[in-house]
């Protein structure tokens, strides 16, 4: 008597696939939005299998293009003030 290996449903497969990669596709575009990356691009690559997993680290790592400015912005007062008090004495 021999046993027939059964094959795996084609589409609980892809559903199963698709509840992965949706919300990992979802993330990647709104950091990249966030970090003010391209979006259009962060979310081409993320939609690429494998890819995504190298893709999520970098863009999680990478600073906010909003903080940055917001840093440079209190640097440049910072300066301004110890320049004055520095004037002053």
């Amino acid at each position: 008597m021999q046993q027939v290996a059964q094959q795996p449903n084609p589409f609980s497969t892809l559903i199963m696939f698709a509840l992965i990669m949706v919300p990992m596709i979802i993330a990647i575009s709104r950091l990249a939005k966030e970090k003010g990356k391209n979006v259009i691009l962060w979310t081409i690559l993320a939609c690429i299998p494998f890819v995504n997993f190298f893709i999520i680290p970098y863009i999680v790592g990478t600073p906010s293009k909003t903080q940055d400015e917001k840093l440079n912005m209190i640097i440049e007062l910072l300066n301004k003030d110890n320049q004055n008090n520095n004037s002053t004495h």
